[in-house]
């Protein structure tokens, strides 16, 4: 037992689950102390059986954790918008180089895009189940979540045209969530 785990405490009879779990959570980055202290707060939560209550250790990490990035210039970006509104900003976003990797488990759209070398993208979405798969143009599936399934494909456009020195125009920057403001009525 190291001197973290004396501090926040006994794992029990499940020591060797949590073991795994923050060996797990230090192979995806996590720091020791910050393990340490999220490990002991989930193990109080489970006193009995922690891989009953939350899955694999594996799992567990994977879901504490944000995704390694498999490149490191890369930028990631995570945002919902409803029903009505996904399919237009899909469109936008897809345009300025955002390619939606997968919609995670709170509804969230997560993208991605290369900052130096962005990629136009379109995207289509499916109820899922009897149209859940489109024509086959190219279209690959990118995330489902309730009902609806995604697809997207890389945009074929044509070469911008070039400057004088033949550099492209630089890409939009990253996105940021804006919060209203409201006024409180007296």
């Amino acid at each position: 037992m190291t001197e973290e785990q004396a501090a926040y405490g006994d794992y029990g009879d499940y020591e060797d689950y949590w073991d795994e779990t923050r060996e797990r959570l230090r192979e995806r980055g996590l720091p020791d102390g910050h393990a340490e202290r999220v490990l002991a707060e989930l193990a109080g939560a489970a006193p009995a059986d922690p891989a009953g209550r939350f899955g694999p250790a594996g799992a567990l990490a994977e879901r504490l954790t944000p995704e390694p990035a498999a490149d490191e210039h890369a930028e990631i970006w995570r945002w919902s918008a409803d029903t009505y509104a996904d399919a237009a900003l899909l469109d936008r976003f897809g345009a300025e180089g955002w390619e939606l990797e997968r919609v995670d488990s709170l509804g969230r759209f997560v993208c991605r895009r290369d900052p130096e070398r962005p990629r136009s993208w379109e995207y289509h979405r499916a109820v899922t189940g009897a149209e859940a798969r489109p024509a086959a143009e190219g279209w690959e599936p990118c995330g489902t979540w309730t009902v609806y399934s995604w697809f997207k494909r890389e945009k074929q456009v044509p070469e911008p045209t070039r400057g004088g020195d033949g550099a492209h125009s630089a890409p939009s920057p990253p996105r940021r969530r804006r919060l209203p403001f409201r006024r409180r009525r007296a």
